[in-house]
């Protein structure tokens, strides 16, 4: 009789999801990965992104095996087409708006490299992936920082993806262009025009 017997190598090590809760955090990359498949529409291509965030360490504490502070990721977040506008419904959109705490004014432009080193509160939810049923730590939320909030310089223990081995590059996203909306942007209450992040 065949058989096979399985142990634990321990040499990959596990995997350790950043805490739920609200954390302050930093973001510490952006990344291109160039045309991928639309998740809702086979057979279509879309210009996607993923924004990674380092989490403050007091609040969210550190990767247990390797002392670094923890990251969290975007889901995929699509680009418009070249010449498009960012529409108010996308998920960029999404997020750009609640990271500054507001609506994006018509006609501005901004500079997705720009984000690196800007500060956001998250509000990280636990969940389940559909495909392998494993747990993962989501971003459900976006929030500019308090005026006045101080927060942590990044820690310098992150490698942006573009300055890793083996990384093709992918052309540098444009800046962004939200599409033009019936109501006036408000900006959030507690920030001063130098507060808002970008």
């Amino acid at each position: 009789m065949l058989e096979v017997k399985y142990e634990e190598s321990g040499g990959g090590g596990q995997w350790e999801n950043a805490p739920a809760g609200i954390h302050k955090a930093t973001c510490c990359d952006l990344v291109d990965l160039g045309m991928q498949d639309d998740n809702y529409n086979p057979g279509v291509k879309k210009h996607q992104i993923e924004i990674v965030f380092e989490l403050d360490r007091e609040t969210a504490g550190i990767v247990e095996a390797t002392g670094n502070p923890f990251t969290v990721r975007t889901q995929r977040l699509n680009l418009p087409a070249q010449g498009k506008p960012l529409h108010e419904k996308s998920s960029l959109y999404k997020v750009l708006s609640g990271w500054r705490g507001g609506p994006i004014k018509s006609g501005e432009n901004i500079p997705l490299e720009k984000l690196i080193g800007k500060p956001v509160h998250l509000v990280l939810q636990k969940a389940i992936a559909e495909g392998s049923g494993n747990e993962y730590t989501k971003i459900a939320s976006y929030s500019p920082k308090r005026k006045n909030e101080l927060f942590p310089p990044l820690s310098g223990s992150y490698i942006r993806r573009k300055d890793r081995e083996g990384y093709e590059p992918q052309a540098a996203p444009q800046p962004v262009q939200p599409a033009s909306q019936a109501t006036a942007p408000v900006a959030a209450d507690n920030l001063d025009d130098d507060d808002v992040p970008f």
